[in-house]
């Protein structure tokens, strides 16, 4: 009876650890983009930040640059580096959190290329130091140089 006991303390210790120890260094967060999109602009992207882990992951601050942004002809944009911030203070285990790039330049012509950077910083339960993360996330263009859909790197 006492060694069921202890072999299931060391059961239940084991199986924590690995959830609050290791998980959280295997499954990190992730940002996601939608492959396909109706309607969409060079000038603006919605994107999603995942977090695959079963634990929280706290103070959350994304920053979102333009990386790259040339016209059809071949000029480059210069500028388009407008900055976009965001916070967001927890994100539940297996839950995401919505963000978005924008640009203040109003896109007219056709696009050739569009590139942005997200950096997210975070926090991971119960590691108490701050992880940075960066992505590079371009546009996919169809024939007509619409975007149909983004694509993360």
């Amino acid at each position: 009876m006492r060694r069921s006991w202890i072999l299931m303390l060391v059961t239940m210790a084991s199986v924590a650890a690995i959830v609050f120890l290791l998980f959280p260094i295997l499954f990190d967060i992730h940002v996601d983009v939608p492959s396909k999109v109706q309607f969409a602009t060079a000038s603006s992207m919605m994107f999603q930040i995942s977090n695959q882990n079963l634990t929280p992951v706290t103070d959350i601050a994304y920053t979102c640059e333009v990386a790259r942004f040339i016209l059809a002809d071949g000029s480059a944009v210069k500028d388009a580096n407008v900055v976009s911030r965001g916070n967001v203070r927890k994100i539940s285990g297996r839950h995401a959190a919505a963000g978005r790039c924008q640009t203040g330049y109003f896109v007219a012509a056709p696009v050739q290329t569009a590139e942005y950077r997200v950096t997210v910083t975070y926090r991971l339960y119960p590691w108490p130091e701050r992880r940075t993360r960066v992505w590079r996330i371009s546009a996919e263009f169809n024939s007509k140089r619409e975007v149909t859909g983004w694509k993360a790197q």
